[in-house]
C-alpha cells in the first residue's frame, strides 16, 4: 500500500469514529427501534396514525379525464355552471401537510442521575429520546430535542437532515448536560413557543422534583399540538425499598442535606407517600388531555410506548 493510500484509508476511519458511549447509545437504540419495526410494524402505524389525515384542502380545478370522478366538488359544478346542465366539473385539489415535528423534552436534573438497575434513569431516558428522533427521521418527519434542568440549556431545533441523529446522541452522551434543579415550566414555555402546532411532544422525565405552575402551559400544549405524552421513567428503589435494610445515611439531590435513616421504619409511608405523588403527576395528565405511560428502568418501554400510540391513533 503506498503512502496516498495510506492517508485515504486514515481518512476514512477517521470520518467513522464515533466515540464509544455514543456507539453504546446507538447501539441500545439499534435494538429498540429493529424490535419496533420487525415485531409490531411500528413505523407503518406511525404513519397511519401521524398521516392520517395527511391532506389539506387547497381549492378547485376544472375536471380531466385523467382525474378520479370521486374527486369531483358536486355541488360547486353545479353552483358554477352557465344553464341548468352541468357543462363544467370541478374537482377538489388537495395540498399535502407539512413534516410533523417529533420533539423530546428529557429532564437532566440531579434526580434523574440514579440507578440501582442496569441503567441510570438518564441513561434510560436517554435511549427512549433516540428511538423517538430515530423513527421520525426514518419515515422523513422532523424530529429534535430539549435538555432541560432548571432552565432549558441544550435546544435542537426539528429537522430531518442526515445529521441530525448524530446531533442529538452525541448531546444526550455529553455528560456536561446533566445535573442541577428542574423546571418543567421553563421546559414547556420552550417548547410551546419554539414548535409549531404541527407537533408530536414528548416529556421524558422522572416527574419527582419538576418543579410548580406547569400545569397551565402542559394544557396549553395539549391544546395546540397534535399530542402530548408524559413519559415517567423511574427506578424500583424511587416506589419500593426493599426488605431488611437498616439505618442508612440518606442525601437530598437538590437541597444536598443529610440525614440518618432507618429504612425499615418507613418502608410502608414511603411506598404510600410516592404513590401517591405519582398518581398526582398522570392525574395533571389525564386532566389536561396529555397522554401519559410510566416506565421502570429494568423493564422495556417499547411495549407501553406502542400500546399509547394505538390508543391515541384510535382516538383521532
Amino acid at each position: 500500500m503506498n503512502t496516498r493510500d495510506t492517508k485515504d484509508k486514515e481518512i476514512r476511519q477517521s470520518k467513522l469514529y464515533i466515540h464509544p458511549e455514543i456507539r453504546n447509545l446507538m447501539q441500545e437504540i439499534d435494538v429498540n427501534v429493529r424490535r419496533l419495526v420487525d415485531e409490531v410494524r411500528f413505523i407503518l402505524k406511525y404513519k397511519i396514525i401521524f398521516r392520517g389525515r395527511g391532506l389539506e384542502f387547497e381549492g378547485l380545478r376544472e375536471y380531466t379525464t385523467s382525474d378520479d370522478s370521486s374527486m369531483i366538488d358536486w355541488k360547486i359544478s353545479r353552483r358554477v355552471s352557465s344553464s341548468k346542465k352541468l357543462d363544467k366539473l370541478y374537482v377538489r385539489v388537495y395540498e399535502e401537510e407539512r413534516d410533523l415535528n417529533i420533539f423530546v423534552l428529557i429532564d437532566t436534573s440531579e434526580t434523574m442521575l440514579f440507578g440501582t438497575q442496569d441503567k441510570l434513569k438518564t441513561e434510560y431516558a436517554s435511549v427512549i429520546a433516540g428511538t423517538l428522533v430515530y423513527t421520525a427521521i426514518e419515515v422523513g418527519d422532523k424530529a429534535g430535542i430539549a435538555m432541560f434542568s432548571d432552565n432549558v440549556h441544550k435546544l435542537i431545533l426539528p429537522s430531518k437532515s442526515s445529521d441530525q441523529y448524530y446531533r442529538v446522541l452525541r448531546e444526550l452522551s455529553n455528560p456536561k448536560n446533566y445535573g442541577g434543579k428542574c423546571s418543567l415550566y421553563s421546559a414547556l414555555k420552550t417548547a410551546t413557543s419554539a414548535l409549531d402546532s404541527r407537533s408530536m411532544l414528548f416529556i421524558v422525565s422522572d416527574f419527582i422534583s419538576v418543579g410548580d405552575d406547569w400545569e397551565d402551559l402542559l394544557k396549553a400544549a395539549s391544546s395546540k399540538f397534535e399530542g402530548v405524552l408524559g413519559i415517567m421513567v423511574r427506578d424500583i428503589r424511587d416506589s419500593f425499598i426493599p426488605d431488611d435494610l437498616g439505618n442508612f445515611r440518606m442525601s437530598d439531590p437538590i437541597s444536598k442535606s443529610a440525614t440518618c435513616v432507618d429504612l425499615d421504619k418507613i418502608r410502608e409511608k414511603y411506598r404510600i407517600e410516592t404513590e401517591k405523588q405519582e398518581k398526582n403527576i398522570e392525574r395533571i395528565f389525564t386532566k389536561t388531555h396529555a397522554g401519559f405511560i410510566k416506565c421502570y428502568t429494568h423493564d422495556p418501554f417499547i411495549n407501553p410506548l406502542v400500546k399509547w400510540f394505538n390508543l391515541w391513533g384510535m382516538g383521532r
